[in-house]
């Protein structure tokens, strides 16, 4: 009997180690046609929220992207702290800063960049900074050992590191190193690659159902075998949808050829891409057809064709991190989740579910 009890409490203390729910916000919503501000979000309850996006110079100076960041989009992210442990994030962002500068000043201007960082959040009160290495243009020991240098400074002001990571690129990193020295890994598993060109995808499969297709759950274990530590990983789940234009209305399962991407959305205006609340205000006119074996699905209308998390996936998927011991979830981002409550299932449905499914684990 007894040992039945310590192996409940154990399994119960696994469940809960998920806890972390750190939501990105993205300042290019403040000048959407219908904006999203920071103060939009006080409704959420995230633990983390990450402020993107401020760049570099390959000098190692903080560039700011955006007027409006200083204006009032900093004073603004600064109405999230609420009572109990919100830490505020700003993002060193690598595809927004004038190409290789995030990497030119990693590889010859670490130590000022350190102290600039440092100087900047504290300048304007984030409690961490999160460093942005999505590509492969990069030297990986160079990183380790800026995120080493980077890491100690950030001690001394009492803050915090996370360095976010593209799931594919798995032998682009030192994991070992980023494993050890980040506070948290903010783990970007979604638009795979390996797909051939031309075709529609899974915006982000949750397994593999072919050798061929990457998957969350296979890129994972690459990760972990890699000595990725699990309470560092945050799986990002993403709240838009990847969309194509079908060459033929009579194709269109996963794999299908595609003549390029779809329309852009009304308000966010980028081709493939639909803000979730974009997508719910014409999903009407859409079938909707589950993939249960890859944990995706898919809709379509014509040749029109969108890969877009539902509730049921995206829980699979927070679900699938309390299984699997991580340290919790990241929303990218905030503002393309259902802001204005298009899909009927209340506002910021996906951080929602974050809470209730991580909160109430």
């Amino acid at each position: 009997m007894t040992n039945v009890v310590v192996i409940t409490v154990f399994m119960c203390l696994s469940v809960v180690a998920a806890q972390n729910i750190v939501c990105y916000y993205d300042n290019r919503a403040a000048s959407y046609s219908t904006p999203t501000v920071p103060g939009n979000l006080i409704s959420t309850n995230c633990t983390h929220y990450v402020y993107d996006g401020v760049g570099v110079t390959a000098q190692g100076e903080i560039r700011i992207l955006s007027s409006y960041d200083t204006a009032s989009g900093f004073d603004d992210f600064q109405k999230l702290r609420r009572a109990g442990d919100i830490k505020l994030y700003v993002l060193l962002t690598s595809d927004r800063d004038g190409g290789k500068n995030l990497t030119n000043a990693i590889a010859g201007r670490s130590e000022k960049l350190v102290n600039n960082i440092a100087i900047f959040v504290e300048q304007y009160n984030f409690d961490g900074v999160e460093v942005d290495r999505r590509t492969i243009d990069f030297d990986k020991s160079a990183l380790a050992r800026f995120v080493n240098r980077l890491r100690s400074r950030l001690y001394m002001i009492n803050k915090q590191l996370a360095v976010s990571v593209s799931a594919q690129f798995t032998d682009a990193y030192d994991i070992t190193s980023l494993s050890l020295y980040a506070d948290m890994i903010n783990f970007h598993a979604y638009n795979f690659t390996s797909t051939p060109a031309n075709t529609v995808a899974d915006l982000a499969p949750l397994f593999s159902i072919t050798s061929d297709v990457d998957s969350v759950h296979s890129k994972l274990t690459s990760w972990l075998a890699a000595g990725a530590r699990r309470n560092k990983i945050n799986l990002v789940v993403v709240p838009y949808g990847r969309t194509y234009v079908l060459a033929s209305e009579d194709q269109r399962t996963v794999g299908s050829r595609s003549t390029g991407p779809g329309p852009a959305g009304p308000n966010t205006k980028r081709a493939g891409f639909l803000a979730l609340y974009e997508f719910c205000n014409i999903r009407s006119g859409y079938t909707m057809v589950p993939g249960s074996l890859a944990g995706t699905t898919y809709f379509f209308s014509g040749k029109n064709w969108v890969s877009i998390e539902t509730d049921e996936t995206v829980g699979t998927k927070f679900i699938y991190v309390l299984d699997n011991g991580l340290a919790g979830v990241a929303i990218s981002s905030l503002d393309v989740d259902d802001v204005n409550n298009a899909c009927g299932n209340g506002a910021y449905r996906i951080s929602e579910l974050a809470h209730q499914y991580l909160s109430n684990s």
